[in-house]
């Protein structure tokens, strides 16, 4: 067990062993969740929605169904663009239902069906279950009146409640615990799984030369000890051996009755999330236990993939770390996670919504609660990379009391590295907040533990991000002070990703030189930001690549060409990053895309797309606290209002972007900010008061 392990960084150890991936580009996680999944993913794709609603004349229409609106079809405030119109599908209409029921070969005339599925309020999961019940009916199978005989009474949603537990109730015995076994699935399950669950006995899983070794080698002897006529997929009191038409009768049964969804394209299976909790509520606790258990021993006889490439690629693993977690083994369910998915999730692939969602599990008690492991070094880890993946998610507010929690723990046991960690990781936090002096002040406790217990990275990690926060100050020598010494050590270690990092903070530096009216910034900022793009596809070359850097550097990459007059450049670079950025759902840099994409529209007279881009990053800003991004925004709208002789606005604009940019007062300000906000307030004839 690796109890010692260090709590997770922005950069990954040198020597942590990790899976190499030689692909290409790393694939998004999951669907991006609240108001940020309105955002298109591309640019290109808002650009042509946006164009396909307000093209004069269009003779056609443009049908497009979604669970979210997208904001490309929005002007600001939240209203359609003209010509849209939107239709909230909370129901099926009448006609459909009737034709649903009619092509699902169900006899009735039109009034019949109508009046039995406005009784369910034309719901669709409930009208799907209901045409289940009628096919399957022992009195008058595939009649609308066998409808007749379901309990009508009690409001809309218990009539929904009762056809869902009368199509369970229908279901025998065996079936219904085959639906419970499916249920006890975090997602879609193959339908080679199910058969290989359901029909092979269990002597027939061979582990694999490594599995056979420590914890899963563990599990696997207990697996393969099993009666060799006992089905995995089988409660361990139950020997009958599944038999494959059996089970695809059954499965077919499900699927007929509507519990059940299958996806032929794919070939998977899948529950609908209220019929997954219906059935996964119906089974009892030790029934969920045995099959979590039995679950977790077929997913531990998967091979690990040799090279981790796309999310797919570790989908048995997550399996495994889920159903570890839901037999109450959490020990082993960090083990499996730290050893398996930690690396691959975090840093290749960016999946940070999936990497927290299963982080979160091992909090079963909530969060304000310790993780549920025995051992404090893995609760300190955990609270750790938990509030990370927040962090990257823009929820500071939820990442700030886990990294405190963290560090507590790591100051207890006297453990400086991991404390010179969580205070490093604690600083990226308060310095999105405007908390520069505690952030200052944390940092500098870093760099002194680094020294103190002689860890060469620590006293470069410090540094690195000292030298950024040292540059939102305006101190720019000691800013680049910092940033030299950060990159000789990592130049010293061989450590091209961090080189990375250092190059963009120096590419960042030299952006908000720009700001000063420095002459000769603009060329030193697209050096760098060009040179930590070149170290991104180094570390992509030589280990595998690191999204964030990637969105970092085109970030960067693209404010630089803008302020060097490359235009076409700047958008290319812009829109790269973007995508990548809500790719992997990177809240955090997403603003400073979105403002830099609304400074080259207004460089290109596109006034209301800056501002609609320009809003989009303010509502970011607002919802997760970040003041220095909102300070930059409120200078944006204040310049824009200015240029258009709006003083008022502007006014207001400025006034909102210096107190956000004040941060702590004193030296502790976001100083480029902090001195345009005065002067623009200055040349409205305001006087400028702390």
């Amino acid at each position: 067990m690796a109890w010692g392990a260090a709590y997770q960084g922005d950069e990954v150890e040198e020597n942590s062993a990790t899976p190499v991936d030689r692909g290409g580009r790393a694939v998004a996680a999951g669907e991006q969740s609240g108001d940020a999944g309105r955002d298109c993913i591309s640019p290109l794709a808002e650009d042509f929605l946006r164009g396909m609603a307000s093209l004069p004349n269009l003779q056609g229409k443009v049908l497009m169904t979604t669970r979210l609106r997208p904001r490309a079809v929005e002007v600001t405030g939240g209203l359609l663009l003209q010509g849209c119109r939107e239709a909230e599908l909370t129901q099926m209409e009448p006609e459909d239902a009737v034709a649903f029921f009619q092509k699902q070969g169900i006899r009735g005339g039109r009034a019949e069906i109508e009046q039995i599925c406005g009784a369910y309020g034309y719901h669709p999961l409930s009208l799907r279950l209901l045409a289940g019940y009628i096919l399957n009916d022992f009195e008058q199978p595939g009649d609308v009146k066998a409808a007749e005989r379901l309990d009508l009474t009690g409001d809309l949603v218990q009539r929904r409640n009762h056809v869902l537990a009368r199509s369970y109730e229908n279901l025998s015995t065996p079936v219904r615990q085959l639906l419970g076994r499916i249920a006890c699935f975090r997602g879609p399950v193959p339908i080679e799984t199910l058969e290989t669950i359901a029909l092979k006995p269990s002597n027939a899983l061979k582990p694999s030369k490594t599995q056979k070794q420590g914890f899963l080698g563990r599990l696997l002897k207990r697996l393969v000890s099993k009666s060799p006529s006992q089905s995995v997929f089988q409660d361990a009191d139950k020997a009958a051996h599944y038999s494959s038409r059996k089970l695809n009768i059954d499965l077919q049964n499900l699927v007929q009755r509507g519990l059940l969804q299958f996806d032929r394209s794919n070939r998977r299976f899948d529950l609908h999330p209220i019929v997954r909790r219906y059935a996964y509520e119906r089974m009892t606790a030790p029934k969920r236990t045995v099959a979590h258990s039995q679950l977790r021993d077929y997913f531990a006889a998967v091979p690990q993939p040799e090279q981790v490439q796309t999310l797919e690629d570790l989908e048995p693993i997550i399996e495994l770390y889920h159903h570890q977690v839901r037999a109450g083994q959490y020990d082993e369910a960090w083990q499996i996670f730290y050893d398996r998915l930690d690396a691959s999730l975090y840093y290749q692939l960016g999946a940070y919504q999936i990497y927290a969602e299963l982080l979160r599990s091992l909090f079963p008690h909530g969060e304000d609660q310790l993780p549920q492991l025995q051992n404090e070094s893995a609760q300190g880890w955990t609270l750790n990379s938990l509030a990370n993946s927040y962090s990257l998610s823009g929820q500071p507010a939820k990442a700030i009391p886990l990294l405190e929690q963290g560090a507590a723990i790591a100051e207890r046991r006297e453990d400086k590295k991991n404390l010179a960690i969580a205070l490093s990781n604690l600083a990226n936090q308060q310095l999105s907040i405007g908390a520069l002096q505690a952030a200052e002040a944390n940092l500098h406790r870093e760099i002194a533990l680094g020294q103190e217990i002689e860890n060469e990275r620590r006293q470069a990690i410090g540094p690195q991000k000292l030298g950024r926060l040292l540059a939102y100050r305006g101190a720019w020598a000691e800013a680049a002070a910092e940033l030299s010494i950060a990159l000789e050590i990592f130049e010293n270690q061989n450590s091209i990703q961090s080189q990375g990092i250092v190059w963009a903070h120096r590419a960042l530096t030299a952006l908000l030189r720009v700001r000063t009216g420095e002459p000769s910034a603009a060329a030193t900022a697209l050096t760098a930001a060009a040179r930590a793009l070149k170290l991104a596809d180094e570390t992509a070359r030589t280990r595998y690549p690191h999204e964030r850097d990637y969105v970092r550097a085109y970030w960067l990459l693209g404010a630089a060409h803008r302020v060097n007059d490359h235009l076409t450049e700047s958008d290319t670079h812009l829109s790269n990053a973007l995508t990548r950025c809500r790719i992997i759902n990177s809240v955090d840099s997403e603003a400073n895309i979105l403002l830099d994409l609304a400074r080259l529209r207004a460089d290109q007279g596109q006034i209301k797309e800056a501002e609609r881009l320009a809003h989009e990053a303010l509502a970011i800003t607002e919802r997760s606290g970040y003041v220095l991004q909102g300070a930059d925004v409120r200078l944006f709208f204040a310049q824009q209002a200015l240029a258009q002789g709006d003083e008022a606005q502007a006014l207001d604009h400025a006034r909102h972007a210096r107190q956000l940019a004040r941060c702590d007062g004193g030296e502790h300000t976001y100083k480029v900010a902090y001195d345009e906000a005065g002067a623009l307030l200055q040349s409205l004839g305001q006087p400028l008061t702390e």
